[in-house]
C-alpha cells in the first residue's frame, strides 16, 4: 500500500487477512484431522507459559462455552490422539491440569501456529508507536463486530417475543 490507501484499500487488507486465515484454519483442521474446538483449545494451550495459571477443564468449557460433559469428550478425543495429557492439579487431586503435548518441531506445532508466528514476524517490522496505531484498529474492529453482533441479537429476540 502507498500514501494514497483508501479506507477501502484497508478494508480490502483486512477481508484478504480474514480469507488467508480461514483458509489457513481450514487447511490445518483438515490436515490434523481435528475439529474447530479442538483447534481452540490446542492454540490456547501452545501460547500458554509455565508462569501462566493452569489449565483445568473448567476454564476450557468456560473459554469455549460447552458443557462439562462436552469439555470432557473433546479432552478425551486430544489426549487419545496424543496432543494432551491429564495430570492431578497441584494441591489438589481431586482436580486435573491439561497440557498440550506437541513436539517443539512438530508440523502439528507450526500448522497451529500459522497466524500467531506470521503476526508477530510482521508486528516486528513495525515501530512501536506503529504497533498501537494497529492493536488500537483491530480492538475498534472487534469491539465494533461485537456491539453490532449484541445489537443485532437483541433485535431478533425482541422480534421473536414480540
Amino acid at each position: 500500500m502507498n500514501d494514497a490507501t483508501t479506507a477501502d484499500d484497508v478494508v480490502k487488507a483486512l477481508n484478504d487477512l480474514t480469507d488467508s486465515g480461514v483458509a489457513s484454519e481450514r487447511q490445518a483442521l483438515h490436515s490434523l484431522g481435528i475439529g474447530p474446538n479442538d483447534a481452540k483449545v490446542l492454540r490456547f494451550l501452545l501460547q500458554r507459559s509455565p508462569e501462566d495459571e493452569p489449565v483445568t477443564p473448567r476454564i476450557l468449557a468456560s473459554m469455549l462455552g460447552i458443557s462439562s460433559a462436552a469439555t470432557t469428550a473433546l479432552i478425551d478425543r486430544l489426549a487419545d490422539a496424543g496432543w494432551v495429557e491429564r495430570e492431578p492439579y497441584p494441591g489438589d487431586r481431586r482436580s486435573i491440569v491439561v497440557r498440550e503435548t506437541i513436539d517443539a518441531d512438530s508440523p502439528a506445532r507450526r500448522m497451529l501456529s500459522v497466524r500467531s508466528t506470521s503476526a508477530a514476524a510482521a508486528a516486528e517490522r513495525l515501530g512501536p508507536a506503529e504497533r498501537r496505531i494497529v492493536a488500537d484498529f483491530l480492538d475498534d474492529i472487534a469491539r465494533g463486530e461485537r456491539q453490532d453482533i449484541d445489537g443485532i441479537s437483541a433485535h431478533d429476540e425482541a422480534s421473536r417475543a414480540s
